[in-house]
């Protein structure tokens, strides 16, 4: 059980953290400088974050360079929130923000079609494509790229929800925050960090598909929980959180809200721990080893949010 503030996160996983995590977190930071994606001023409040170093934390078995592609790519997604989403006026503009998402699905899309009014936040997306290229097979490349466009566009479903301020149910709600979250577009990194393809027809069956929701679910749900009193304060806009989508259908305060949340991630930990054991056999399969990387995710997400502080604690 690990605690941040007032919430204790039931996580019976092991975890562990990569042994080169400091030079993958000094890296992330300078190749995210490399790319000019923001001003060194802005670039040194973010580091104070710690965004650098998730990635050791949730691929710890990774191969160096696989770690560090997780790494960057990980960066880059706290960057583009920071830069357009959470903090930005665009995050409740979808007319506005609509054009930036468009932009970066044509470098997804079309990685070689450079535009001459090409801005920083799209140079890193696309050496990051190509590094997956480089890294993956054109099979993990595509599962890459295909999430990656789901999360764009779930982050302007988001923008579109901040300006109507309103959420859907706690159900709907969590189907959108999986995709909005990325998680399901990182955890596609597990195999290529791990250097073993899992066969197409173990990665599309139910069973792997419902493991990787379930560990997506818990990342964002458990963001959700950590991050509310700081994303609900009042400089700060309408919040895309779990949290809010309970209190506005019929949870009568925030304390039920919260237990209505804390109820809803408790039982995916109970399905990513059944599915995990699916795939537990034989040990040294693929499979094993990507669903011990979709554990490592979620276990090493809780345990960068207790090492970096993220995150405040949740108003009484």
């Amino acid at each position: 059980m690990s605690a941040v503030g007032d919430q204790r996160l039931w996580c019976p996983l092991g975890s562990s953290v990569h042994p080169m995590v400091e030079a993958i977190e000094a890296d992330s930071i300078g190749w995210l400088a490399g790319h000019s994606v923001m001003s060194a001023e802005r670039l040194t409040r973010f580091r104070a974050g710690a965004p650098g170093a998730l990635g050791s934390y949730t691929y710890p078995r990774g191969t160096r360079a696989g770690t560090q592609l997780a790494s960057d790519f990980i960066t880059w997604l706290f960057a583009f929130d920071d830069l357009y989403c959470d903090g930005n006026r665009l995050g409740s503009d979808p007319v506005g923000f609509s054009a930036v998402i468009g932009d970066l699905i044509q470098v997804l899309e079309a990685p070689r079609s450079v535009s001459s009014g090409e801005f920083p936040i799209m140079r890193a997306l696309r050496d990051l494509h190509e590094r997956v290229a480089a890294m993956g097979s054109a099979v993990q490349r595509q599962r890459w790229v295909a999430d990656t466009e789901r999360y764009l566009l779930a982050k302007l479903w988001e923008a579109g929800r901040r300006q109507a301020r309103s959420l859907p149910p706690l159900n709907s709600y969590t189907h959108m925050r999986r995709l909005g979250g990325a998680n399901v577009a990182c955890l596609m990194l597990t195999d290529v960090s791990l250097g073993r393809e899992v066969p197409a027809e173990i990665m599309c069956a139910r069973p792997m598909t419902e493991l990787l929701q379930a560990a997506a679910d818990l990342a964002d749900l458990d963001n959700d929980l950590l991050s509310y009193a700081r994303e609900s304060g009042p400089e700060e806009e309408f919040p895309i959180n779990g949290v809010t989508a309970a209190v506005l259908h019929g949870a009568p305060d925030l304390a039920a809200a919260t237990r209505a949340v804390v109820e809803f991630r408790n039982a995916r930990m109970r399905t990513l721990l059944e599915l995990s054991e699916y795939f537990a056999e034989p040990a040294e399969s693929a499979a094993a080893d990507f669903s011990r990387g979709v554990c490592d995710w979620v276990s090493g997400h809780i345990g960068w949010i207790v090492k970096s502080g993220r995150y405040s604690r949740l108003p009484a």
